[in-house]
């Protein structure tokens, strides 16, 4: 009878440590992060290298037939002062989409900045960069899209002066 109780506590016992080990990795765990290395790196397509945002809207395919077009007004793309990001896609159902712009050269922070579907294939994001007192500013404007089994995107770059 005793080994009976004994096997009986030992199963409990057994039961709760479980439980426990599956709590605490629930809350320890980033499942995210996870799932995002388990996708890979983020392929990105960028535009040709004659293309100038200063002067011209660049124009990208990416991997699965999608086209972007980016334009940047004003198109001198001052510092400090509100800039706008039109965009235009032969895909007009896209949804959760990100402008994530940030600097190649120096770290100025990140800035991920919502595009808002305009409707007929119309997008647009509102943004501002940062001052550098370095000047000469490299920049990426990255477009990504979400796949369920990997991330694909466009890559802008631009540059900008003080």
């Amino acid at each position: 009878m005793s080994e009976k109780k004994s096997n009986t506590v030992r199963n409990a016992i057994l039961q709760i440590g479980i439980v426990l080990v599956i709590v605490v990795g629930y809350f320890l765990i980033d499942f995210s992060s996870l799932y995002q290395s388990l996708k890979g790196e983020a392929k990105f397509i960028t535009q040709a290298s004659t293309c100038d945002l200063h002067e011209t809207p660049c124009s990208i395919k990416i991997q699965d037939g999608t086209t972007f077009q980016l334009e940047i007004n004003p198109k001198s793309i001052p510092l400090m002062e509100s800039l706008t990001f039109s965009i235009k896609s032969n895909n007009s159902k896209l949804e959760d989409l990100y402008l994530n712009i940030y600097a190649t050269n120096m770290f100025m922070g990140d800035f991920n900045l919502p595009i808002k579907n305009l409707g007929n294939g119309n997008y647009e994001a509102i943004g501002t960069l940062p001052t550098c007192p370095v000047g000469n500013m490299q920049w990426n404007a990255d477009i990504r899209v979400e796949k369920i089994d990997k991330t694909i995107g466009a890559r802008f770059q631009f540059k900008t002066g003080r």
